[in-house]
């Protein structure tokens, strides 16, 4: 009878302590996913204030939106960074560390505008190798345009 008092007590702590290390490990997991999506969000953050608070990316966003011919004026150094912005959210895109749709969201618009701007690629040979991955962004911004808009639910990161 004892050893069968013991028996069960000694399976009781064996389920307890399984039931305990899953639990650990599950949250474990949790907090690991949580901070990855807030790891993301923040570097996010950071570049889209980066894009929009920088006074030269201001300045050539405002001759954008009208394909302004003084955007032939602005030194091709300048147009050149900034094209090489919107390549690194197609890099973060293509790494998994932002969803298309956010970019879409958020820099789509500036994609599509400085694509079609040809003013903006005087002096820049558009289509040159080392622009691909921005024609490769611009081409997936315009066909996200096509479809429908993406609840805002489905803005995550």
């Amino acid at each position: 009878m004892a050893q069968h008092n013991l028996d069960f007590w000694k399976d009781v702590a064996i389920i307890f302590g399984g039931v305990i290390a899953l639990t650990t490990f599950f949250s474990g997991i949790f907090e690991y996913i949580r901070q990855g999506h807030q790891h993301r969000a923040s570097n996010f953050v950071q570049m889209r204030r980066r894009f929009l608070e920088d006074p030269l990316f201001r300045d050539i966003l405002n001759l954008l939106a009208t394909d302004s011919v003084a955007l032939k004026n602005t030194p091709i150094q300048d147009r050149r960074n900034f094209v090489g912005f919107l390549e690194e959210v197609a890099l973060m895109v293509n790494s998994g560390l932002i969803r298309k749709e956010v970019a879409h969201y958020m820099f789509g618009y500036y994609v599509l505008l400085t694509d079609k701007c040809e003013n903006f690629w005087d002096g820049l040979d558009r289509d040159s190798q080392y622009w691909s991955v921005f024609r490769q962004l611009a081409k997936q911004m315009k066909a996200m345009n096509v479809g429908a808009t993406p609840a805002p639910s489905e803005l995550r990161f």
